[in-house]
């Protein structure tokens, strides 16, 4: 080590020494001094005088008592000019970190690990109102008063905070207040160490109350669900009002042309085996197009559920399909109540069933379809539609129409669609949502 370096730690040394040794020290030094070379100085003044010496050894006394209590007083003096201006300086910082705890919003606690203190505003005082001055014992505490849903989270975060020798950490939590209420917070932690050992020496924490503006963005998302399910509902709504006007108009214009051609099939008369050939296949056309509209008309005109419950609209719509096609629709219920629906969900699981039958139809080459509805204690109405067809791949599966359909749906209800099924093995559907 230099010796201008030494130098450096000795006055460092000096300065922290308090007033009242330095006034000790400076007493003493002046007094061996002078004891020491008074009385060369008073002979060598008197000059071999007896009666001189005498004279100066009367009044060397009080001259050392005077000289050294102007010393005194001097550096007394300064020392209280310093002791002054220090405490005006420690008032101003007082007077600052109270207008500071006035103004600021947030909470904010300043812990000394070394002298044990702690200052915390007032906005800190309302979550934690005695911090710990020992870092474990602070760390209890804080992570006490955090919510059981986000401690587990907080303590990872805080241990991989410190692995990472970090200074800085920032998490959001609710953590409960002197008024027995949790709160969301965001908390920055700020730990100053000790370069070589690497403890905490010192931790500064900010705490800032985002309850009203997580409360005010809790509305506004449900506002804007609200908004978004009354809009998909007027959707369907005129869905079904244009899928009930297109069904009245196929039963009663088209299919009532189709009835008047078959009329005037059955009057023709022909001769010619050939032409009656023809005209028993226009026949067979003419039915055939007539079932299809029958079918097309059932399927896309709503079932007015007044005047029959679920239940038989969905016997009913298995009906029309299998006076048609060939295929073993069979249907069941467990514990449906279906007082507890009303007619919009009604609707949704008609329509849930009704697409999912129409893909097995188009695509599947099913013999077999299994469909169930139950409900359990919690009112969660569950749906399956089960088909023993072809099946396909579900992870290059791109979504339909139908399955579409579905989805829009269930969001109203805030449901869950699942599909199930591989290449060769058929396919399940399940639909479930809260009532």
């Amino acid at each position: 080590m230099s010796q201008n370096h030494q130098s450096k730690l000795y006055f460092q040394q000096l300065r922290n020494i308090s007033p009242a040794v330095k006034l000790t020290l400076v007493y003493l030094s002046l007094s061996v001094v002078w004891i020491l070379i008074s009385d060369k100085i008073a002979v060598s003044i008197a000059n071999n005088s007896a009666l001189q010496l005498q004279k100066i050894q009367s009044i060397k006394g009080l001259f050392f008592v005077g000289s050294l209590a102007l010393v005194l007083y001097s550096l007394s003096n300064k020392f209280y000019r310093d002791i002054k201006l220090a405490n005006q300086k420690k008032e101003i910082l007082e007077q600052s970190f109270s207008a500071l705890n006035a103004a600021a919003r947030n909470g904010i606690v300043d812990i000394d690990f070394i002298s044990k203190k702690a200052s915390v505003s007032d906005k800190m005082k309302f979550f934690i109102p005695a911090p710990p001055s020992i870092p474990e014992d602070f760390i209890t505490v804080f992570y006490n008063l955090i919510h059981p849903k986000d401690s587990r989270r907080i303590i990872k975060e805080y241990f991989t905070f410190l692995n990472c020798n970090s200074d800085l950490w920032k998490s959001e939590f609710r953590i409960l207040a002197s008024d027995k209420q949790y709160y969301n917070v965001i908390s920055s932690i700020y730990i100053l160490k000790n370069k070589t050992t690497n403890e905490p020496i010192r931790l500064i924490g900010e705490l800032q109350d985002i309850t009203q503006l997580r409360s005010l963005q809790a509305d506004y998302f449900a506002q804007q669900l609200k908004h978004k399910q009354k809009l998909a509902s007027s959707i369907i709504k005129a869905q079904e009002n244009e899928r009930n006007r297109w069904a009245e108009e196929l039963h009663d214009n088209v299919s009532q042309l189709l009835s008047v051609v078959n009329l005037y099939l059955d009057s023709i008369d022909l001769q010619d085996e050939k032409d009656k050939e023809k005209l028993r296949k226009a026949w067979k056309i003419v039915n055939e197009a007539q079932q299809e509209i029958r079918l097309l008309s059932a399927s896309i005109k709503p079932p007015v559920f007044s005047e029959m419950s679920l239940k038989e609209a969905i016997e009913r719509l298995i009906a029309d399909i299998t006076r048609i096609k060939k295929i073993n629709l069979q249907f069941k219920t467990n514990n449906l109540d279906e007082t507890k629906l009303n007619e919009p969900q009604q609707l949704l699981i008609y329509r849930v069933i009704q697409e999912q039958l129409n893909n097995i139809i188009k695509y599947a080459e099913a013999s077999m379809t299994e469909i169930e509805i139950s409900m359990d204690q919690s009112d969660v109405i569950y749906v399956s539609v089960t088909d023993d067809g072809k099946g396909f791949d579900t992870k290059s599966m791109k979504t339909g129409v139908g399955f579409r359909n579905i989805q829009s749906r269930l969001q109203l209800y805030k449901g869950r669609m699942d599909i199930h099924s591989v290449p060769g093995n058929g396919c399940k559907l399940q639909v479930k949502f809260h009532v």
